[in-house]
């Protein structure tokens, strides 16, 4: 299943709020009702567990979607530069080295 940023986020937020629930209601309960207890215990780890995989998809999936976005911006970048070379005089490879830094350096800004 491919979920979007925002469900991610969203998926995120909801097992928080499940999580300190039943963190509370283990308060409540933990020396009245010990099955019910030791339920919520396993109920919690579960979610931590889940929290912490989703947590670390949205993490891998936003660096992705940097990645890219930079790849696009710099490959951009770099097309206009090209196009504008063929009516420039022949650069040295150091200009070019040079140039090339400095539009990494500004896709990396519009990100």
């Amino acid at each position: 299943m491919n979920l979007s940023f925002k469900d991610l986020r969203f998926i995120i937020e909801a097992i928080e709020h499940q999580i300190n629930a039943y963190q509370e209601r283990l308060q409540v309960i933990e020396d009245v009702d010990e099955d019910e207890a030791a339920d919520l215990g396993n109920d919690i780890k579960f979610l931590e567990l889940l929290h912490a995989d989703m947590t670390t998809t949205l993490e891998q999936n936003t660096t992705e979607r940097e990645d890219i976005a930079y790849e696009q911006a710099l490959s951009e970048a770099l097309e206009e530069t090209f196009a504008e070379w063929e009516t420039i005089e022949a650069m040295t490879a150091e200009e070019a080295c040079e140039r090339i830094r400095a539009i990494s350096n500004q896709a990396l800004e519009e990100l």
